[in-house]
Parts: structure tokens; sequence; C-alpha cells
């Protein structure tokens, strides 16, 4: 027999299903209309439900189908990229695994394993793709709702030294990857940033920063200090335009880094060296420019696009040894050996 209670100014039901009592909103505020609905239609309904064994037939399913449900809803939102971005790395945890399966706990660890300052975005995704199980009736209670997560513990950044930046250009091949790799290495450029280049954005001894292209989408950049020039090693702009094709993008059809990963991947265990993110690359030009006081704090955080020379001292803090020296136009990281392609073979088959 189904009963109800009043839980905060909500109607809550109470019934049991195979000895096993279960509890669940009915989502109506308790008035006197809403009463008399609960106990006219929907306590009705549910016991006939029980009775005939329809409360059966409600399978569970799993936390990426209702994913891909939440991706639909959310596709005419004006941020649905960055909360696709925020979906496909949870996804990546929680799969297929049955949703009522997952509980506050594996929330709440999975969470407070992420090793990132901002985790509610993610917390927010999770709270919308497990209301919509409720919604669905496949599990009564929101187990992402009203989680508590512990303090962020500071990752130290990750960086390729010299060495590993040779061997990876050892290892990689002519093309794409290649080219993508000496801007990448040589200027610190975001992913976006490098995938939005036109070869007008090239000039004598700088690189006119002013778009991203993410997915097909061409964006401003991240910050308010995104549009900018940086500059690059005069050797740079030869092979960029080898590359070039008739697509007004250097990268072509390339417009998300994600399209790279295989390739980036493979190579740098080619090159054995520790597997990080192709993002590292910007770390590493950070990194490496501060430790051989190529710039100060002050001119990365400029050539590095941060919002505030703070952003940049959060990062890079422990690289900073001494004063630092201006930043000369004919700067290079690594030797020309190490970064251009000085292969002539390689050249004839471009």
């Amino acid at each position: 027999m189904t009963t109800y209670y009043i839980r905060g100014s909500i109607i809550w039901l109470n019934y049991y299903v195979d000895g096993v009592r279960k509890q669940k909103s009915t989502k109506l505020k308790n008035t006197l209309q809403n009463i008399k609905i609960v106990t006219s239609q929907i306590i009705p309904a549910l016991d006939a439900k029980i009775a005939s064994g329809e409360i059966y037939k409600k399978k569970s399913k799993t936390f990426n189908y209702y994913g891909s449900i939440y991706l639909k809803q959310k596709i005419d939102d004006k941020n649905y990229f960055k909360m696709r971005g925020f979906y496909n790395i949870i996804e990546s945890h929680f799969n297929n695994i049955d949703i009522d399966n997952i509980n506050r706990f594996d929330i709440k660890e999975y969470l407070n394993s992420l090793t990132i300052k901002s985790k509610n975005p993610y917390k927010t995704v999770l709270i919308a793709i497990f209301e919509l199980a409720v919604d669905d009736g496949v599990i009564d209670i929101n187990p992402a709702l009203n989680i508590r997560l512990g303090s962020f513990k500071k990752k130290e950044v990750e960086y390729f030294t010299k060495d590993e930046v040779k061997r990876i250009m050892d290892a990689v091949p002519y093309g794409l990857l290649k080219v993508y790799l000496m801007i990448a290495f040589n200027t610190g450029l975001r992913s976006g940033e490098i995938l939005g280049l036109q070869i007008g954005d090239f000039e004598e001894n700088h690189i006119n920063v002013k778009r991203t292209r993410t997915l097909g989408v061409i964006g401003t950049g991240k910050t308010n200090n995104a549009i900018r020039k940086v500059p690059y090693p005069s050797y740079l702009l030869n092979d960029v335009k080898r590359i070039q094709s008739n697509n007004i993008f250097i990268f072509g059809d390339i417009d998300d880094s994600s399209k790279l990963n295989y390739q980036w991947y493979k190579y740098i265990s080619i090159a054995m060296v520790k597997r990080l993110r192709l993002y590292c690359t910007r770390h590493t030009y950070a990194t490496l420019m501060l430790q051989d006081k190529v710039v100060s704090i002050n001119e990365l955080t400029g050539i590095l696009g941060h919002s505030s020379v703070k952003t940049t001292l959060d990062k890079y803090a422990s690289a900073i040894q001494s004063d630092s020296i201006n930043l000369d136009s004919n700067f290079s990281l690594f030797s020309d050996e190490m970064v251009t392609l000085s292969d002539s073979e390689q050249r004839k088959t471009l």
C-alpha cells in the first residue's frame, strides 16, 4: 500500500517492491490540491503497477545513455562545447556503468580525484545527468546532489626537458604534426590558437594571434589578453609555408587537437619520453623560457596571453631562478637540428 509524506515542502511517496522500501519524490508542492492529485490519481496508479508487475519493467540504463540525452538537450546552449568537454572527461570514467549502480561515494571519489582547481562544472554536469535518470524513474534520488568536495591540492606543472623535446622531434616524421610541434614548442600557443593560424598571421618577427579554432567554431581566445603578438624563431616561417595548402587555415581540416592525439601518443611512445598531454608543449615552452632566463615573468604573461601576472606565477613560479633578460626576435630554445626540418629528403616529400 503506497502512502505519502511531506519532506520539506514536497510530497513524497513511500511504497514497497519485493519487501524493499522505496521512496520517490512527486516533485509536487505540499498543497491541498496536489495532495488530492496524489491520493486520487498517483497512488492508485502506482499501486496498480506494483500489483500487475509493471513496476519491474523499468530497466536500468547506462551513464552513457543519459549522457547522450544530456548533450542533445544542450546542443543549442552557447556553452555547449565547454559542457561537452566536461562530459567527455566524465564519460571516460563512468561510461557504460548502469546508472543505478553509481552511488554518492563513487561520484565524490571521482570528483576528488580530479587534479583541477575548479570541479564545480563537472559536478554540475553530473547532477544534470543523474536528474535525467530520476525523471526516468530508474533511480529515486539524485546521488550527485549536495556533495562537498575536499580542498584543492595544486599539481605541479608537467613539461618536457630539452633532451625529451629533441627525442620527440627526432621520432616524429615530416608532416602536419611535426610543424604543429615546431610552433607549439617555440611559441607556447594554445592548441586552438595554433589550429586557428593563417599564413597571413605571420609577420617578420612575430605572429598575430587573433583567433582560436575548436571543432569548427572560431573564437577570439580564452582571456581578454588572448589577442596578442607572439615572437617566433626566424627559421620557423619557411617550414610553415611548406605545409600551406589551399585551405585558409595552415592546418587545414584539423580543427581540434584531439585529431592529433593518436599520432602524438604513438610518437612520444617511440621517443620513450613520459606520457604527457599534447597541451604540455605550452607548459614546456613557458617553463624552459623562465629556466633559461630568456624572458621575465611579466614578458611571459604577455606572450602566453594570461589575464594577469598572478596566473603565470601560480603556474610557473618554481621555474623562476633570477632576473631575466629581454627577448630577442632571433631567440631559439632549441638548436636548429632539434626543431627544424633539416632532412632534405623529408622536404622533397612535401
